[in-house]
């Protein structure tokens, strides 16, 4: 099978490379605007905020799915740049799917639990989407124009957590390494999610490439941690100080945007599609993903 994959050079892409290989597909790692590399080999340069080279490079690649993981994500950049964020969070992906719909290819699109206001615990995918954050909006929005192919599912994502494969840092390693340091961190600890290691999320996405599932599905991990809980684990899962990590509560900070409170996903459904799927805990997450990292 011959595949699309946008968004390579991410977070979440990186981590695909290894279940991807496995399956031996055939992958066209596409990138953005800016050249890089995917698997030791350069990514495919596709521009999303030009609509009508994301159908040229689709044309020239034919493929026989897409897995759709680009996106701006950075809920700042969102509110920052509204007009590109639409395009490219929105509009490219309804590109993407009307291409897919003329072609009969299939389509697996990658969402975020920020599609949700954040009122309510444990929330089912039969929940309609009420976003607070404008990235949740153009998620949400983006969400109707994938689903609008016959041959599409939707990943809800929770958080993510890991070590980065991307070679651009993120919060995660920024705390790690401060840990390490011994310097104490803080994490709000009365915001909550199911927090989902980077490795079985690239799992779960290309056993979801390979199923003939269609929808929405939400991912995320079998707990709901706050972020407090989840670097408490991640410290004692890689043998540093748990008391470093200490708790503050996101009713004293100020945010240019109001944060959702809880928008932990119920994952009945994943369970029930893949039964033998293993989601490890926080602990031995951290561990292996280490250990991965460093080869």
């Amino acid at each position: 099978m011959r595949i699309v994959l946008t968004g390579a050079t991410g977070r979440i892409g990186a981590y695909l490379r290894d279940p991807l290989k496995t399956r031996g597909w055939d992958v066209v790692a596409w990138g953005g605007a800016t050249p890089g590399s995917w698997d030791g080999s350069p990514t495919v340069a596709v521009d999303l905020a030009d609509l009508a080279e994301i159908g040229r490079a689709l044309d020239r690649d034919a493929p026989d799915a897409v897995l759709h993981a680009a996106a701006i994500s950075d809920a700042a950049r969102v509110r920052s740049d509204p007009g590109r964020a639409r395009v490219v969070n929105v509009d490219a992906v309804s590109a993407v799917a009307e291409w897919c719909i003329a072609k009969g290819c299939r389509l697996v699109f990658t969402s975020t639990d920020m599609v949700f206001d954040g009122s309510r615990a444990w929330t089912p995918e039969a929940d309609e989407p009420r976003p607070i954050l404008a990235y949740g909006a153009t998620k949400r929005d983006a969400e109707r124009e994938a689903l609008k192919a016959p041959d599409s599912a939707v990943a809800r994502i929770g958080l993510l957590y890991g070590p980065t494969r991307c070679g651009r840092e993120t919060f995660y390693d920024q705390a790690v390494a401060r840990l390490r340091e011994g310097v104490p961190q803080t994490f709000f600890d009365d915001e909550f999610r199911t927090p989902l290691d980077y490795a079985t999320a690239a799992e779960v996405l290309v056993a979801l490439l390979a199923s003939d599932f269609r929808g929405l599905l939400h991912v995320g991990g079998r707990e709901r941690l706050s972020r407090f809980e989840l670097m408490s684990r991640v410290a004692r899962g890689l043998g540093l100080d748990p008391a470093l990590v200490r708790g503050d509560s996101r009713a004293d900070a100020v945010f240019a945007e109001p944060r959702p409170a809880d928008v932990s996903l119920d994952t009945a459904r994943l369970a029930a599609l893949f039964p033998t799927l293993e989601r490890p805990p926080v602990e031995e997450a951290v561990r292996a993903m280490e250990r991965a990292s460093r080869g």
